[in-house]
């Protein structure tokens, strides 16, 4: 006679009969056991106190019955498969647990050895003598949120499509984000994912849903985080001002962990099967746009097979309403950058150059830009602002720089005349031609070094230095340097040409006036009087 098995309404059903007066054989007929099995439960109920005509006991008792009910297994049977595996036992379960073989692998190396049999038998056979795939984790299904409460975001990959402006087929990635409470889902096609792209698709769902939710969980988008960190993560600041913009909290998932976002996690092979594959698009717009209409029409109004209830039905009846609403500004995404103060006073940031105070020089700064202004940063205070400049350009402060050194960095060649007239009238004067002309800015180090020597020499000197060199008309800073090097300055303060007239000398080898006539002279006329004629 086959085996069968007692199931534990069987157990329930030779009690129940039992106790309504029933005898053995009424109750093997009526229930299709063997009369020794019944025999046996009748036994097993007078154990726990019960006889016919009792009233139907309480579920502690019936489980208490049903628990001491020794159940037989069925017969030890092996098949020849398992009987020859059953001698390799202990060399298959090193190969599994220790050595960390596929089983594919197991079962070449056992057909190396002479060991015969096909892969579903040797995949029977390891899970049932060798622990093999069983899962040895537990988990727990996580309370459902409230509408509203949060929503998830996941990218994954759709395929190829051929884009109108390039010549060979691009891959798309699909952007999803899934309210965790209805299950509505939007997908927006995108082909990066930089941080412009991802922000550009938020603005999309949540547009399609007309709100936003408290908290958001965020894939590991590298575009988003600084340091995808388990325990510790790190946004980056554009995104932070995003997340503060629309008023929903970021919250990254643990890094190669699904069950963070399990509401998205499977949705990704769905949109990749039901809507993407089979299909054919002519540009991405094509795409984005088709994903809308999918999303409303096809995924909103399934029933769901976690909630079994119709996404669009619960998201218009419980959800839409407790959503943040959306800002009508538009979000300008910034720029932000590290940048160290060069020794001009200046930060370079997007190939611009911008000037910030002299106590700074040496240091790190933050500077944001959003299109409009660029704000620097020293240990999160605001230390400068400027207008955003184009490539190239430069915006600068000149009192940034130290007193010392703006005037030059100004080209303000007045400043030079008036501290030239504070050294001595020679001196300022020495200054004015020096600085002349329409271009004055190419001579200021010339000045600042005329000061310096006034510094080095003292004024009484530089201004006799500069009242002989006024008398030669030497406006040259070298020059006068040489002079005061030397010590010449007070060797002639007069004028050279006022006492010591100059003395005619006769010229050798000079050619007569007539030699550079180009009129032919008559024989016997002088020069001059050819040229009266």
């Amino acid at each position: 006679m086959p085996y069968r098995e007692v199931r534990v309404v069987d157990y329930q059903e030779v009690l129940r009969r039992w106790l309504a007066g029933d005898g053995v054989r009424s109750i093997a007929r009526g229930t299709g056991l063997d009369r020794k099995t019944v025999r046996r439960l009748i036994k097993i109920a007078r154990e726990h106190g019960l006889k016919p005509g009792d009233p139907w006991p309480d579920d502690q008792a019936i489980s208490m019955f049903t628990g001491s009910v020794r159940r037989p297994g069925p017969p030890a049977q092996h098949s020849a498969s398992e009987r020859i595996l059953l001698e390799r036992r202990e060399q298959i379960r090193q190969w599994i647990e220790k050595d960390e073989l596929i089983l594919t692998k197991v079962h070449e190396l056992l057909a190396r050895e002479g060991v015969v049999v096909s892969y579903a038998a040797l995949h029977r056979f390891a899970r049932k003598w060798c622990d093999f795939g069983k899962r040895t984790s537990i988990t727990v299904r996580k309370l459902e949120g409230r509408p509203g409460e949060f929503a998830e975001v996941d990218f994954g990959r759709l395929g190829f499509v051929e884009d109108l402006g390039s010549s060979r087929p691009r891959l798309v990635y699909a952007f999803i984000m899934v309210m965790g409470y209805s299950r509505l889902s939007c997908v927006v096609p995108v082909f990066r994912q930089d941080l412009e792209s991802v922000i550009r698709c938020f603005e999309e769902a949540f547009r399609f849903f007309q709100g936003c939710p408290k908290r958001v969980v965020i894939d590991n988008v590298k575009a988003c985080l600084d340091l995808a960190d388990p325990y510790v993560p790190r946004f980056n600041r554009a995104f932070l001002e995003y997340a503060a913009f629309r008023k929903f909290i970021p919250d990254p998932a643990r890094p190669y962990h699904a069950k963070d976002k399990p509401v998205v996690e499977r949705h990704v092979p769905y949109v990749r099967e039901r809507f993407f594959k089979g299909e054919k698009f002519i540009s991405i717009d094509d795409v984005a746009r088709r994903a809308l209409v999918w999303c409303r029409d096809v995924a909103g109004r399934r029933i769901h097979g976690t909630t079994r209830c119709v996404p669009m039905e619960v998201f218009e009846a419980e959800e839409r309403a407790v959503l943040t609403p959306l800002e009508a500004e538009r979000f300008v995404i910034p720029c932000w950058d590290r940048c160290q103060v060069h020794p001009d006073h200046h930060v370079r940031f997007l190939y611009a150059l911008y000037s910030v105070p002299t106590q700074y020089v040496g240091k790190e700064v933050d500077v944001r830009g959003d299109g409009a202004l660029v704000r620097i940063y020293h240990q999160a205070q605001l230390i400068k602002t400027h207008a955003q400049k184009p490539r190239g350009g430069r915006s600068t402060d000149y009192d940034d720089y130290p007193k010392e050194r703006a005037p030059y960095a100004m080209r303000y060649p007045d400043y030079y005349r008036k501290k030239g007239q504070e050294i001595g009238p020679a001196v300022g004067m020495f200054i004015d031609k020096l600085l002349e002309g329409e271009f004055p800015w190419c001579r200021l180090r010339q000045a600042q070094k005329l000061l310096r020597l006034a510094e080095r020499y003292g004024a009484a000197r530089v201004e006799a230095a500069c009242v002989r060199a006024l008398s030669y008309e030497a406006i040259d800073v070298h020059r006068l340097g040489h002079i005061l090097e030397q010590g010449l300055e007070h060797e002639s303060s007069e004028n050279p040409q006022a006492s010591s007239p100059p003395v005619q000398q006769t010229l050798r080898f000079l050619r007569p006036a007539h030699h550079f006539s180009h009129q032919p002279i008559s024989p016997g006329v002088t020069p001059c009087k050819q040229r009266l004629n």
